[in-house]
């Protein structure tokens, strides 16, 4: 199996559990997305890699808020929306104890269906409200994982901020060249 045939199992299995794919926005790369009428976007965003023993499948598990998306667009556009140049917050899965270990050896059948699976069951506990985001990130951010990790702590230290506000004025954290977020 070459990676082109990997992709498309794995595209077929993300669309049979209803993903969709597209872009969060203008420019961005393409990304599974869950379809829902809530005000957050919960998505996958796939690496699937080719290894010498077989592939693997790595991403980034992400939410992005679509009227903070806009807001930033028109009141921080480019590089004034600092780190949040990409999703809301996403987490690389290679961190994660469970999704890190997607792999399969060359030969194998792909267990696409199982890993799409697993992706669909750790994005459907992101609540899909914004106040029910905040309410969860407030008193219970274990449930949202790495998502809720120590390092994402500017950005949603700025959404509660944006959310009681949401003046033009508000400071969007970015980082400095040395990793360092102010």
């Amino acid at each position: 199996m070459d990676i082109r045939s990997f992709r498309a199992e794995l595209s077929q299995a993300f669309q049979s559990e209803g993903f969709v794919e597209e872009r969060l926005f203008k420019g961005a790369n393409k990304v599974w997305i869950q379809r829902s009428s809530g005000e957050i976007v919960s998505y996958f965003a796939p690496d699937a890699q080719r290894r010498t023993r077989g592939f693997r499948l790595l991403g980034v598990v992400g939410i992005d808020i679509p009227a903070l998306r806009q807001w930033l667009n028109q009141h921080k556009p480019g590089s004034k929306s600092g780190i949040f140049q990409g999703g809301f917050v996403g987490y690389y899965t290679a961190n994660d104890d469970v999704l890190g270990d997607f792999q399969v050896e060359h030969g194998l059948p792909v267990p696409a269906d199982l890993w799409v699976g697993l992706i669909k069951d750790r994005l459907d506990r992101i609540p899909q409200s914004l106040t029910g985001l905040l309410e969860t990130y407030r008193k219970n951010r274990e449930e949202l994982g790495w998502l809720a990790h120590p390092h994402e702590k500017a950005a949603w230290d700025f959404l509660v901020k944006w959310h009681e506000s949401r003046d033009p004025a508000l400071h969007v954290p970015y980082r400095l060249p040395n990793g360092q977020i102010v």
